[in-house]
């Protein structure tokens, strides 16, 4: 959801281990929330219980989609989300 805390993205995360830094995802122009978020977690194993426990289940009453990172997530501007535009958007 665009309404959703790190607080809350935290407490659901951290009930499959300890989570070592959330990156909310924001609108590259507005600076607001666009519906995305990274969460890094300090044991591989404790990212794949997130995945196989969390994944298609509901935060903010909207279904969560999980998925492996396979960039950088601490370069820059990672938190602007895909492409020229930013957000989710793919272009």
């Amino acid at each position: 959801s665009f309404f959703t805390t790190e607080t809350q993205v935290h407490e659901i995360f951290s009930r499959c281990g300890v989570v070592k830094q959330i990156i909310m995802g924001l609108d590259r122009i507005h600076k607001t929330p666009c519906g995305f978020c990274f969460v890094e977690f300090e044991k591989r194993e404790e990212a794949e219980d997130a995945m196989k426990y969390l994944n298609q289940t509901r935060l903010d009453d909207r279904i969560i989609r999980l998925d492996w990172d396979k960039g950088n997530v601490l370069a820059e501007n990672r938190q602007y989300g895909r492409g020229l535009s930013g957000g989710q958007v793919r272009d």
